[in-house]
């Protein structure tokens, strides 16, 4: 049995690409899609700068999984389970922005505060091995008010759509770009294995 059994090729850990294909293009559109259908909105977008925290590209992906893990873990033991969408870019080599990934993420309000601060922090200090600095870690509402994907969802759709194909789809490739009518493209950097991914809560949602 050969390395690309269960799965194929694509799914090898050491498999690069520099953009996202049209069929990846599509699944994540499908996840946003589902976490409204499943009322589970992203109501933030954390952003990490992993090579400010000292993580080489090679270890990208491994940090994100533990980060992820640690986040849904706790979540899950105060009784509010979070869904999450991640898609990881880097630079064009040139040592600009370097390895990061912008992560959806529906926080159940109960939770939200504590969450984003101390939480956050401390997740990416035990992922890192203690290695922090300020401006590696930032975190954006989804729409013009914390409030509006309960008070305002049709201000709050407009925004997470403009956000997810203003930008966070800004790394499709040439060719899904223009079928999907994709505002803006760019090229997203050379990635070591998967490129995006999502909680298991909004797969197949």
């Amino acid at each position: 049995m050969n390395g690309d059994s269960w799965g194929g090729a694509r799914n090898r850990k050491d498999r690069c690409s520099e953009s996202i294909k049209l069929e990846q293009c599509e699944k994540i559109l499908e996840t946003v899609r589902a976490s409204l259908g499943l009322d589970m909105p992203f109501n933030r977008m954390l952003t990490i700068h992993w090579e400010k925290l000292g993580v080489v590209p090679a270890d990208g992906l491994a940090v994100l999984t533990a980060f992820n893990s640690l986040a849904r873990d706790w979540a899950r033991k105060r009784g509010h389970p979070i869904a999450y969408l991640w898609i990881r870019e880097n630079d064009f080599g040139d040592g600009s922005k370097g390895e990061h990934v912008h992560i959806l993420l529906h926080i159940p309000e109960p939770i939200l505060q504590e969450f984003v601060q101390p939480m956050t922090r401390r997740w990416l200090l035990r992922v890192t091995g203690g290695k922090y600095r300020k401006g590696a870690a930032r975190f954006d509402t989804i729409g013009q008010r914390a409030s509006d994907y309960r008070n305002a969802p049709e201000i709050y759709r407009e925004n997470l759509g403009k956000l997810v194909a203003g930008y966070l789809l800004k790394g499709a490739s040439k060719e899904a770009a223009p079928e999907l009518g994709l505002p803006r493209w760019n090229n997203g950097g050379r990635i070591k294995g998967k490129r995006w991914g999502r909680s298991q809560n909004l797969v197949g949602g």
